[in-house]
C-alpha cells in the first residue's frame, strides 16, 4: 500500500511538473510569435488582407459593374470569420505550438527572444518582410527564366517518345 501511495505521488508530481513545463514554454512560445509578427492577430490580418484581395480581384473581373459597397462587405465578412477563427478559436495556437515546442527547447525559445531584442534582433525582424518579399520575386524571375527552356525540353520529349498534344 505504502509503494501504490508512492509510485502515485512521483507521477502526481511528474504531471504537475510537465503541465508547468508546458505553460511556461507556451508563453515563452506567444512571446516569440508576438515578436516575429506570428500571433493569430498578426496572421488574421494578413489571412484577411490576401483574402480580400483575391476575391475582389476576382469580383471585379467576373462582374466589372458590381455595386462597390460588394467590396466593403467582403471586407467585413472576411475579417470577421478569420478574427473568430483564429482569434476566438484559438487555431493559431493549436497550429503553431507544437510546431515551435517540437522544434526549440524552452532554453532555446528564451535565446532567440532574447536576441529579438537586441538591436541586431530588431533590425532582422524588420527587415524579414522585405528580404522576403525580395527574395520570393527573385524566385519567381528565376522560374520564369527557366520556363521557355522547360517548354523546349518537354516538347522534345514528347515528340521523341511519340507523345502528341
Amino acid at each position: 500500500m505504502k509503494h501504490l501511495l508512492f509510485i502515485s505521488l512521483i507521477l502526481v508530481s511528474s504531471i504537475v511538473r510537465a503541465e508547468t513545463s508546458d505553460s511556461a514554454k507556451r508563453l515563452l512560445i506567444d512571446e516569440l510569435l508576438v515578436q516575429t509578427g506570428q500571433s493569430a492577430k498578426d496572421t488574421g490580418k494578413l489571412f484577411s488582407n490576401v483574402f480580400i484581395e483575391q476575391m475582389t480581384t476576382a469580383l471585379k473581373q467576373a462582374k466589372p459593374n458590381i455595386d462597390p459597397k460588394a467590396f466593403d462587405v467582403i471586407e467585413q465578412e472576411v475579417k470577421l470569420i478569420i478574427d473568430e477563427a483564429l482569434l476566438n478559436d484559438n487555431i493559431m495556437a493549436d497550429i503553431l505550438y507544437p510546431i515551435y515546442s517540437s522544434r526549440f527547447s524552452e532554453e532555446e525559445l528564451k535565446e532567440l527572444i532574447a536576441f529579438y531584442k537586441t538591436p541586431l534582433g530588431k533590425k532582422l525582424l524588420q527587415n524579414m518582410p522585405a528580404i522576403t518579399q525580395e527574395a520570393m520575386q527573385a524566385g519567381q524571375k528565376f522560374g520564369q527564366s527557366l520556363g521557355p527552356k522547360i517548354q523546349e525540353r518537354i516538347l522534345a520529349r514528347f515528340k521523341s517518345e511519340g507523345i502528341e498534344l
